[in-house]
């Protein structure tokens, strides 16, 4: 295995969290309950930060001076934007063993380098970074996959993907990469069993077990299907098609 592909919001910065917590801090503050249910199928879809402020400027009924609220927020936001449990480690890791590395995100550019800088995670820890900035089709589409292999010179069976939300696993195995789910508090909620591998944070199993074990078992998230999403030719005692 020759590289490591890390999603960003939800799996090495927790921006999901802090995202959800401060927003229902926003609900609590005009006497409001976020909708839970709604926050999660707009984050499940992978559809980008959730932003409801119009559900809630329906539920109140006095002018509201929405900037200061978003200031505020933001304020709330940043004090809980912070790395997840072990991406240090992880990062260090991959690079002791000599994996190339690379960020696969719906986020903007600035966004990653902005967070990055406050997290103290320099530029040199990756070797791509593929965003919103490329023009890309959106997670769950495997094409930021795609073009990260792309750029690294690697085969998808080659790569190891890290994400935490079911858009991003449905992108990593539709573009025939290996996926291993480390949830956050709020993909927790939902169903991640489609990866590969599921574990409790970054740092549950050293990065080289995990490469290794999965290579020996082979490549059930693929089930029948080639590098790129595209269904192989049957063969003989192959895979039957998902």
């Amino acid at each position: 295995m020759r590289a490591v592909l890390y999603d960003f919001d939800g799996l090495l910065i927790d921006s999901e969290t802090a995202g959800l917590l401060s927003w229902k801090r926003v609900y609590a503050e005009f006497g409001q309950e976020l909708d839970l249910a709604h926050w999660l199928c707009e984050i499940e879809a992978g559809r980008g930060p959730c932003m409801p402020t119009e559900r809630l400027a329906e539920l109140v009924a006095e002018p509201v001076d929405w900037e200061a609220v978003e200031r505020r927020r933001i304020g709330w936001r940043d004090e809980l934007l912070i790395l997840r449990p072990g991406a240090v480690r992880h990062l260090e890791e991959a690079r002791r063993l000599g994996f190339a590395t690379a960020i696969v995100s719906n986020a903007p550019d600035w966004w990653i380098g902005q967070r990055m800088d406050s997290a103290g995670i320099g530029p040199d820890s990756f070797d791509v970074i593929v965003c919103k900035a490329e023009g890309l089709a959106r997670k769950p589409a495997p094409d930021a996959y795609l073009a990260a292999l792309r750029e690294l010179g690697c085969a998808a069976g080659d790569a190891l993907a890290y994400e935490d939300s079911p858009a991003g696993i449905r992108a990593a195995l539709a573009a025939g990469i290996r996926c291993v789910a480390v949830p956050n508090m709020v993909t927790a909620h939902f169903d991640l069993s489609a990866a590969d591998l599921v574990l409790p944070s970054l740092d549950a199993r050293p990065l080289a077990e995990v490469a290794g074990a999965l290579l020996a078992a082979g490549h059930p998230g693929l089930r029948g299907r080639s590098p790129g999403g595209r269904s192989p030719r049957p063969g003989p005692g192959g895979p039957a098609p998902r």
